[in-house]
C-alpha cells in the first residue's frame, strides 16, 4: 500500500470523491447516496478529461496529474476560499473576484512553467497528497457513520399541535378545487401606503370579485423558506438555533418541512389531488422547475463550485457584458421562465374538469426582484434588470407591482370563469424587504392576503391574521374542522454572515 501511495497519483481520483463526500456529510439527510454517487462519477469524468488534455501538454503522467489536481481543487473549493476571505480578510480587495481570478491565473502560469522546466520526480508531493486525501476521506466517513447512528440532531421541526388532534374527514362538505396562489414578497396595500405613499388598487379589484381582504395580515417569518414552512404546516418552527444567524442547514431543513407539510397531508386524507406548480418539492409531487434561493439535493454541493458561485454572484455582469450562451441560463432568468410557465399552467388547470377535487399550489417569484417588467408590461433589458436586482430600488418594485397586478387580474378572471365553485387563497409570503437597521421592521412582514369562498361566508377571517393561522381558518371553514388558532406573531431572521 505504501508503494502505491508513493508511485501512483491516487489523489487525482480521490479529490472529487472527497469533495462530494464532504458535501454529503455537511448536508447529511438531504442528499441520497445514489445522487452523490452520480455526482462523484460526473466529477471524475471531468477530472479525467482535463488530465488527458494535460498529459498531451506535458507528456508525463505525474506532472499532468499534479496540475490537473490544482485546477480541480480551485474549481471545487473556490466558494470555501471566497467565503473565508470575505469573513476574515482585513483587506476587502483580497475577496474580490477580479483579484482572486487574476491571482490564481498567475499562480497557475507559474506552476505550469515550473512543471515544464523541473526535472525533479516530485515523489514527496505525490506521497503527501495521496496520504492527505486518504486521511480526509476517512475522517469524513467517520462523520457520516456518526450522523447515521445519531439521526435527527440539529434539525428543524414544527410545534406538534397536529399530533394532538386526529384529522377528521368531512363526508358532507362540498369538496371543490382550492387554488393557493402565492406571490413572493407581495406587500400589503397598507404597507405600501405607509412606507411609500403608494396607492395599490389590487384590493378594490379583489373585493369587487368577491374576495375578503385581510388588510393587517402579516407573515411569521421574513424569509420565504421559513414563511412557507409555517404557512403550510400551520405552525411556528422549532429548532432555529440562532434567529440572527440562520444557516444553510436551516434552509435545507425548511425544504424537508415543506415537502412533508401538514396541509397536503390533511387534503390528501380528504381525497384531494395535489397539483404542484411551485419551486418546492411536495411529498409525491416534486417541483417541475428549478430555483435558486433554496438549494435542493446535489445543488447543495454543486453550488459551491467555481462556475456555480460565479454564476450566482456575478452572473448578472457576465450576461450583460459578454454575449456567451454559457451564462444565458443564469439563476435570475429562470424565475422569468418559471413565472410564465406557472401562470399558463394554472389557467389551463382551471379549464380541466377532474373526478377528484384538486389543491393547486402555484408559487410565483414576483413581485420579488428581479423586476423583469415595467408598469406597462414592457420587458426591461438584462442590464437594467440586474442593476435593479443588486440595489432593489423601491420605485422599480412599485412599478413591478403594477405589472404583477395585471397578471393577478387575468388569473383571477380565468379561474372564476372556468372553475366558479373553487376557493382561492391569494397571498404574499412576506412583505417588501429593503436594507434596514431596524431590529424588527414591521413592513418586512406585512403581506398581501385575500381569500375567496364561493358562498362569501367570511366570518372566521380576521384582519390581522398571520401565516400560521391562514390554513387553520381555511380548513376550519371548508371542512368543518376545529383547529385552534395560535397567537399571531413575527420572528425577524437574519442570515449568518
Amino acid at each position: 500500500m505504501t508503494r502505491l501511495l508513493r508511485t501512483r497519483p491516487l489523489y487525482l481520483l480521490l479529490l472529487p470523491l472527497f469533495f462530494v463526500l464532504h458535501g454529503y456529510l455537511e448536508n447529511f439527510g438531504f442528499i441520497s447516496i445514489k445522487d452523490s454517487a452520480v455526482l462523484v462519477l460526473s466529477y471524475s469524468v471531468l477530472t479525467s478529461l482535463i488530465f488527458i488534455f494535460s498529459f498531451f501538454v506535458f507528456r508525463e503522467l505525474h506532472r499532468a496529474a499534479l496540475i490537473t489536481a490544482m485546477w480541480m481543487a480551485f474549481f471545487f473549493f473556490f466558494a470555501a476560499l471566497h467565503e473565508f476571505l470575505r469573513q476574515h480578510s482585513p483587506i476587502l480587495l483580497f475577496s474580490r473576484y477580479g483579484f482572486l481570478l487574476c491571482t490564481f491565473t498567475g499562480l497557475f502560469v507559474i506552476l505550469f512553467v515550473f512543471l515544464k522546466r523541473t526535472k525533479k520526480p516530485l515523489k514527496g508531493i505525490r506521497f503527501f497528497l495521496n496520504v492527505l486525501m486518504c486521511v480526509y476521506i476517512l475522517v469524513d466517513l467517520a462523520g457520516v457513520a456518526w450522523k447515521a447512528f445519531h439521526p435527527g440532531e440539529h434539525q428543524l421541526s414544527v410545534y406538534g399541535f397536529t399530533h394532538k388532534f386526529d384529522y377528521r374527514t368531512c363526508d358532507t362538505c362540498k369538496k371543490s378545487d382550492i387554488y393557493f396562489l402565492l406571490f413572493d414578497e407581495y406587500a400589503s396595500t397598507l404597507s405600501l401606503q405607509q412606507q411609500y405613499n403608494f396607492h395599490n388598487n389590487i384590493d378594490s379589484f379583489l373585493t369587487g370579485k368577491g374576495f375578503h381582504v385581510q388588510p393587517l395580515s402579516h407573515s411569521c417569518y421574513n424569509f420565504t423558506a421559513f414563511s412557507m414552512s409555517s404557512i403550510l404546516n400551520m405552525s411556528y418552527i422549532d429548532g432555529i438555533e440562532n434567529v440572527k444567524a440562520v444557516t444553510s442547514d436551516d434552509y435545507a431543513n425548511c425544504n424537508r418541512l415543506i415537502r412533508e407539510n401538514e396541509v397536503i397531508k390533511f387534503l390528501d386524507l380528504q381525497g384531494y389531488e395535489i397539483v404542484n406548480y411551485s419551486v418546492f418539492d411536495l411529498a409525491g409531487n416534486p417541483a417541475m422547475v428549478q430555483q435558486s434561493f433554496l438549494p435542493l439535493k446535489t445543488k447543495l454541493i454543486t453550488d459551491r463550485t467555481l462556475f456555480a458561485r460565479m454564476n450566482k454572484d456575478i452572473g448578472w455582469v457576465l450576461i450583460t457584458k459578454f454575449p456567451f450562451n454559457l451564462f444565458n441560463k443564469n439563476d435570475f432568468l429562470k424565475h422569468l421562465d418559471n413565472n410564465n410557465r406557472f401562470l399558463d399552467l394554472v389557467k389551463k388547470a382551471s379549464s380541466v374538469k377532474k373526478p377528484r377535487p384538486r389543491f393547486i399550489y402555484a408559487h410565483f417569484y414576483m413581485p420579488h426582484p428581479p423586476f423583469f417588467f415595467d408598469r406597462n408590461g414592457q420587458r426591461k433589458d438584462n442590464k437594467t434588470v440586474y442593476d435593479e436586482y443588486k440595489f432593489n430600488p423601491p420605485p422599480a418594485y412599485r412599478d413591478y407591482v403594477v405589472y404583477v397586478n395585471s397578471q393577478i387580474r387575468s388569473l383571477v378572471d380565468t379561474i372564476q370563469k372556468n372553475d366558479p365553485s373553487a376557493s382561492i387563497v391569494l397571498m404574499g409570503d412576506h412583505g417588501y424587504r429593503t436594507s434596514t437597521t431596524d431590529p424588527h421592521p414591521l413592513y418586512h412582514f406585512q403581506n398581501m392576503n385575500a381569500i375567496y369562498y364561493p358562498d362569501k361566508d367570511y366570518k372566521l377571517l380576521y384582519d390581522s391574521i398571520s401565516g400560521v393561522n391562514q390554513f387553520r381558518v381555511v380548513l376550519n371553514k371548508l371542512f368543518h374542522q376545529s383547529f385552534p388558532l395560535l397567537a399571531d406573531s413575527s420572528i425577524f431572521l437574519k442570515d449568518k454572515k
